[in-house]
């Protein structure tokens, strides 16, 4: 835990932060136009649970407000409550965080799965979701998704701005 990329300011990677949430938006945008919406986990909270945890400066409760309601317009939900989800998810996140910035690429994995079930359950409470079993099966398996993008998502991101931003 050593790299030069633990001590990198959000200042400095400012661009990539807001390409990576950018991105994750259009994805979460593709996903939504396709039915792998129940599987597919929410890119953009994969995206900012993995910037939360890197710069401790900054708590992104705003970020994630502001990409809660982006996401709200986009899923054409009540307004708020991807923000509700969102700023609790990374409260909780940014709790935990030293912790979750010690544990391996694959410990993180089984964390963000418990961050994703919680995803889960506040939107099965929130929006009352009515599904059929393969749908309600698909819809439960999702946080196990999120277990096997995690460690392509932080080792790639992590890669990435080694890259960039280390000379």
């Amino acid at each position: 835990m050593t790299d030069r990329f633990l001590n990198l300011e959000l200042a400095q990677a400012r661009w990539l932060v807001l390409l990576t949430l950018l991105l994750g938006l259009i994805l979460d945008t593709m996903m939504s136009l396709q039915d792998a919406q129940l599987l597919a986990p929410p890119m953009t909270l994969l995206f900012l649970m993995y910037w939360s945890a890197q710069f401790l400066k900054n708590t992104h409760l705003i970020a994630a407000f502001i990409l809660g309601l982006l996401l709200d317009a986009l899923y054409q939900t009540i307004l708020g409550t991807h923000a509700l989800i969102f700023i609790t998810i990374t409260f909780i996140m940014l709790r935990y965080r030293l912790l979750f910035r010690s544990h391996s690429v694959l410990q993180q994995a089984l964390v963000m799965v418990f961050y994703l079930f919680v995803y889960q359950f506040l939107s099965y409470l929130l929006y009352a979701p009515v599904l059929d079993q393969q749908q309600s099966i698909r819809f439960w398996l999702m946080p196990f998704t999120g277990l096997i993008i995690w460690p392509i998502l932080a080792l790639s991101l992590r890669w990435l701005t080694q890259k960039l931003y280390t000379h």
